[in-house]
């Protein structure tokens, strides 16, 4: 099955750069090449989003392996993201055929539904709009959403979420520390690999315990312990902070989505949906594992499936959701089909090869066109970034599109936009991201850019190299000084007194208010006073990932604006003296350093309490797990009392045998 997968997707397994440059890979490749840099400072993040703590710029274990692989191999980040994803990719069926195995499926249905996961999308054959996006019936839907989507996180989840399934049942069925203790990890694993699959994994495990299995209360309990010690195992990655952030952006991406009453009668309807199903499917089939798989598969097709054919989401991005679907699909193939009993399995999985051959042939010349390796010297994504790196070193910008995705993989360059928008702390931040993109005004574009420290921005015409062309209005950055051209690529310089991201302030200068994205005119005094030459001026210096150091020559009414997300993390001190901070209307930090004359201020970002609480809380179940598993595992010695035994317990016989 993995030589199968892995002979569809072999040219990946050496190529650095594809032909795919708008793929949100870009994303990961540079988070993979930030960790092997920065290894082990992983408290701010200063390059997205004006800043953001670490753990929202995405959940880190793939990134971490992928650093991990290059770092063995000694190979490039890019080479080693492609090369691993396509691994994954690969034992991807395996791992469901091993799941499904598991669950009390025969062999030779596991495999068949292995191969029909490897060779097959069954939401393409329910949904014409796939179908027509990924080659026909019997197009490679998933290694389409690896490569020409970039989303190997989610693929990643897909391997794992099948791994955790698994050791669940066997955890609760067997009802020892070792199957425990893998079956949580393998929940982190799924929780620190992507978002989707965490929600998927959480009604996954609400739709086994729903199947009816003996002793239910009793393994709701303990899958309700695992759950939680799951999650006391990841809380440094996942904090509640986190999930907050998350939660909040979800909706804003990929469109607006918006809870109504129309969402929570459809809520309702899905849970008297499932509670309906499972009375039914417990009357009417007998496997519990079969009754999962089934619940399993409505609840992916009604958020997968509808909004494909109703147009309605139940969660934001519904549509990706779509390859839960596939996945569930052939777990219930695979358990459906074991009631059949085959003669010959041989005979049957042969058959079943011989059909694939042609599929698979099918679906390697698809594979090899989209993964076509490209010189990417050429790319603007490549000279933009490069070029920023060299002239404005670590100089915060604002760059459109794939060439934002790509930054941080060729240069360390701040951008006041990033890779992955749900991480977004600065609530304030989209709104003005997209008023940058689609507004028509120079002076509102200019003022927002200079108010959150950027120093340049990419622009583009309508004959841009790059991908997505998201400037509604790209001449309006006409009339600033030009840095750098590339035909319609150009990196203009934006105004400003002092290349820095800390500037002195009176309290008046701040913005009174959050200002509306269309209009800058509350932003007028913060933005004189940036450029005011009677205010005294103040360097800025990053000392590391998480901490810098500001110098000023201060009056004691004097405020730092610093154009840096603020976070309850941050602490400030002056000569060691601890030092207040606090959000302005604009998200960004503010230090009172209380001194005058020539002033040193210390910046640091610890997290705070919680996550110094999430990483003594993850430490103590790491702690308390693995000498419970090692205490489990020992041999108990049997007590020195013979156990007597009523005689025809030891009277041989047919049925006794």
């Amino acid at each position: 099955m993995f030589a199968l997968n892995a002979f569809i997707t072999l040219p990946l397994f050496r190529i650095e750069y594809t032909t795919e440059m708008g793929s949100i890979e870009a994303a990961f490749i540079g988070l993979a090449g930030y960790i092997l840099r920065h290894f082990p400072d992983f408290n701010w993040f200063p390059l997205w989003y004006g800043g953001i703590p670490y753990q929202d710029s995405y959940p880190p274990l793939l990134h971490f392996a992928v650093a991990g692989v290059a770092a063995l191999l000694r190979i490039p980040p890019a080479l080693a993201y492609h090369a691993l994803t396509a691994a994954l990719y690969a034992l991807a069926p395996v791992a469901l055929l091993w799941a499904a195995r598991r669950l009390g499926a025969g062999l030779t249905a596991a495999f068949g539904a292995g191969l029909l996961y490897s060779l097959a999308s069954p939401a393409c054959w329910l949904v014409r709009d796939l179908r027509l996006t990924s080659f026909g019936w019997f197009g490679p839907r998933r290694l389409m959403t690896l490569v020409r989507f970039g989303e190997g996180p989610h693929l990643a989840s897909l391997l794992l979420l099948p791994v955790a399934l698994a050791f669940l049942h066997m955890a609760l069925e067997k009802r020892r520390p070792v199957y425990y203790a893998a079956a949580t990890l393998s929940m982190v694993g799924v929780a620190l690999t992507n978002w989707i699959g965490a929600l998927t994994l959480a009604l996954a495990v609400a739709c086994y315990l729903l199947a009816g299995f003996p002793n239910v209360l009793s393994r709701g309990l303990r899958a309700a312990i695992m759950a939680g010690w799951a999650y006391a195992i990841s809380m440094p990655w996942l904090p509640p902070s986190t999930i907050a952030t998350v939660r909040a952006n979800a909706p804003l991406v990929g469109g607006k989505f918006i809870v109504d009453a129309a969402h929570w009668w459809a809520f309702i309807a899905l849970a008297e949906g499932l509670a309906l199903a499972t009375l039914l499917l417990r009357r009417w089939i007998a496997a519990p594992s079969l009754r999962f798989a089934l619940l399993f598969l409505g609840s992916m097709a009604a958020i997968g499936l509808g909004s494909s054919w109703f147009h309605f989401s139940l969660v934001p991005q519904p549509e990706r959701y779509n390859l839960e679907v596939d996945l569930a699909v052939c777990l219930v193939a695979a358990l459906a089909a074991s009631s059949i009993r085959v003669s010959r399995p041989r005979v049957a999985v042969a058959v079943l090869l011989l059909v694939a051959v042609p599929i698979m042939m099918h679906e390697r010349r698809i594979a090899w066109r989209m993964e076509k390796p490209i010189d990417v010297s050429t790319t603007i994504e490549y000279q933009e970034s490069r070029w920023l790196g060299e002239h404005l070193p670590g100089r915060r910008v604002f760059a459109p599109g794939t060439i934002a995705y790509w930054m941080d993989t060729f240069s360390e360059t701040p951008l006041l936009n990033g890779g992955f928008d749900n991480g977004q702390r600065n609530t304030l931040l989209p709104a003005v991201v997209y008023e940058i993109y689609f507004g028509d005004k120079q002076d509102v574009a200019l003022g927002w850019l200079r108010a959150f420290g950027c120093e340049a921005v990419a622009g583009g015409g309508p004959h841009s190299r790059e991908a997505y062309h998201p400037y509604r209005v790209p001449e309006k950055f006409s009339g600033l000084p030009e840095l750098w051209r590339s035909g319609d690529d150009v990196i203009y310089a934006l105004p400003h007194r002092r290349a820095s991201l800390a500037h002195a302030v009176v309290l008046a200068d701040l913005p009174p208010i959050t200002p509306p994205p269309y209009d800058t005119s509350s932003l007028k005094p913060y933005l004189n006073a940036l450029d005011n030459p009677d205010l005294p001026p103040a360097d800025f210096r990053w000392l590391g990932q998480s901490a810098a150091t500001i110098s000023a020559d201060l009056h004691p009414e004097d405020l730092l604006s610093v154009q840096v997300t603020w976070d309850a993390g941050w602490r400030a001190h002056v000569n060691g003296a601890p030092r207040r901070t606090w959000a302005d209307k604009l998200g960004q930090m503010v230090v009172a350093p209380q001194c005058s004359g020539p002033c040193t201020v210390d910046l640091v970002y610890t997290g705070g309490r919680e996550m110094r609480l999430a990483r003594w809380i993850s430490g103590l179940a790491l702690a308390l797990g693995i000498l419970w598993v090692v205490l489990g595992s020992i041999p108990r010695k049997p007590s020195g009392a013979p156990i007597l035994r009523k005689p025809e317990e030891n009277t041989p016989g047919p049925a006794r045998l």
